[in-house]
């Protein structure tokens, strides 16, 4: 019989079944009301508040008014990244009518009071820039006002919460020409810091000194000076064994992955997906490789300040990875195979020192659902015609924002990436964009040699819509069943496609 903590136990895991079943129904409501009755019965049980944070992430609009405490909690959980709870700490903050009202003096004191005081308020600005673009407009208000008027003075509080606000997105919150006037005339100011923060290094003056190709110089410039993607913490998963993952998505494939498998991230940038591999299997060898010295060296700091160890980082061009003399039983290339000149080439050069047997994790942009500039080539081309600097990045961050008539405009500023200088750079200013198709990626896997095994889904509900349109293809499989679905659905791979092949064994 189960008693005191093992029946705990036992009802959370029932609960975490229920809330994943309403997931993969549709009902969300029910499903997040599950998954925060099984956090109840145990607040610091991982799997509980993994489930919980991916619900509030893709459905913050769901949160309730009570929540405003356990929000703060897993905001400032070192197991939780604070970007999957923020958009739901905002949804919550919004609520209130005061933040509507927001234009005379009066009221900016009223709501800095509030912000200084509030801590839900400083738990979001002080764990993950902010991605509502509704609150940081108004945010946006109110640190003019602090300077304008001199009261920064006396909200201490709400401008440290700025500063490191301003550290976390990069300086990416756009200034007007009377803000920039006082922030020169006195540089030494501390709310100065809420505007402009100070940088950890300056870029390497040899940027891009592993990379050949030109364009490919220019983008590994880029990323020296705009490290990608900022990130403070990973959510944690149950440790795992690699080759047990492995054999769920390929149960009739070779059993050739070993415990200790060796793992390469090509196109590491700052790190955050080998954190998140070095956390997951802990067993396996990581070796990340990036063009950019200033994306590894914030990727050291990150992984050192969490405690994951481990991961070798190495400063190298992917088309270069035979240099390591090395192979790898698994590769993980995510959201850099689109940014080279020739991604397929690149692809090569990484299918060259996969294992036999080994297996491959790619994502790519969508030619259908990435949100693609190019297609309002008017929209900031006034904006674009010198060099890319912040400034030039803060403007085009303004326009996009004032520009609620264009589709374009909407669909960027609604992502994560735009919510930080290095990710609106990434997202809107990268010099080598190439989008991909299903067709694309299917040729591309039979040139090199790759057995597709999974297209993945973002969510539980879109895995139960692919399942009852192609119930012959239960292993999401067949390259022609997702065209249609992505035809059907055209922006359920607004992020990236992401997918999974696999290397025949040796002979």
């Amino acid at each position: 019989m189960l008693v005191g903590c093992d029946l705990n136990t036992a009802d959370q895991a029932k609960l975490r079944q229920l809330s994943r079943g309403n997931w993969a129904a549709g009902r969300y409501e029910a499903a997040i009301q599950d998954a925060w009755a099984a956090l109840r019965l145990g607040p610091q049980d991982l799997a509980s508040k993994v489930l919980l944070t991916s619900l509030l992430h893709r459905y913050p609009r769901s949160i309730e008014p009570d929540k405003r405490s356990d929000l703060i909690q897993l905001l400032q959980d070192r197991e939780i990244d604070p970007d999957d709870v923020s958009l739901a700490g905002w949804v919550l903050i919004l609520r209130d009518a005061s933040w509507e009202s927001a234009s005379e003096n009066e009221e900016f004191e009223t709501l800095a009071a509030r912000l200084d005081d509030d801590e839900l308020c400083q738990a979001l600005l002080r764990e993950a820039p902010v991605h509502v673009r509704a609150a940081e407009r108004r945010l946006i208000k109110v640190r003019r006002w602090l300077l304008l008027s001199g009261q920064w003075r006396r909200y201490r509080r709400l401008l440290d919460a700025l500063a490191i606000q301003a550290t976390l997105n990069g300086g990416a919150w756009p200034f007007d020409e009377t803000e920039r006037a006082l922030l020169d005339e006195s540089p030494g100011l501390p709310i100065v810091a809420a505007y402009l923060p100070v940088r950890d290094s300056a870029p390497s003056s040899c940027a891009g000194d592993v990379v050949e190709e030109p364009v490919a110089r220019t983008v590994a410039a880029d990323y020296e000076r705009w490290p990608y993607p900022a990130w403070q913490r990973v959510t944690a998963r149950h440790r795992r064994r690699l080759p047990d993952d492995i054999r769920a998505l390929d149960p009739d494939g070779p059993d050739c992955i070993p415990v200790d498998g060796k793992i390469l991230v090509a196109g590491c940038g700052t790190g955050k997906e080998a954190a998140v591999f070095a956390l997951t299997y802990p067993d396996s060898a990581i070796t990340a490789i990036d063009v950019s010295k200033s994306s590894l060296r914030y990727a050291r700091r990150q992984c050192t300040a969490l405690g994951i160890p481990g991961i070798r980082f190495l400063n190298l061009d992917l088309h270069n990875v035979s240099e390591l003399n090395d192979q790898f039983d698994v590769i993980s290339c995510t959201g850099v195979l689109h940014h080279l000149p020739d991604p397929e080439l690149g692809w090569a050069a990484l299918r060259a020192v996969l294992r036999p047997g080994g297996v491959m994790a790619i994502k790519v942009y969508s030619r259908i659902g990435y949100p693609n500039i190019a297609a309002e080539p008017t929209l900031i081309s006034d904006l674009t015609c010198g060099p890319v600097n912040d400034d030039m990045l803060r403007r085009v961050r303004q326009r996009l924002m004032d520009r609620s008539d264009s589709t374009i405009a909407r669909s960027i500023i609604n992502t994560t990436d735009f919510g930080t200088l290095a990710g609106t750079r990434d997202l809107v200013l990268h010099t080598q964009v190439q989008l991909f198709d299903v067709p694309r990626i299917s040729r591309a896997l039979d040139n090199l040699g790759l057995r597709l095994l999974s297209f993945s889904l973002p969510r539980p509900d879109a895995r139960t819509r692919y399942d009852k349109m192609f119930p012959h293809d239960p292993m999401h499989r067949d390259v022609e069943s997702w065209a249609k679905f992505e035809e059907n659905e055209p922006n359920i791979f607004r992020s990236m496609y992401e997918f999974v092949c696999r290397a025949p064994t040796a002979g």
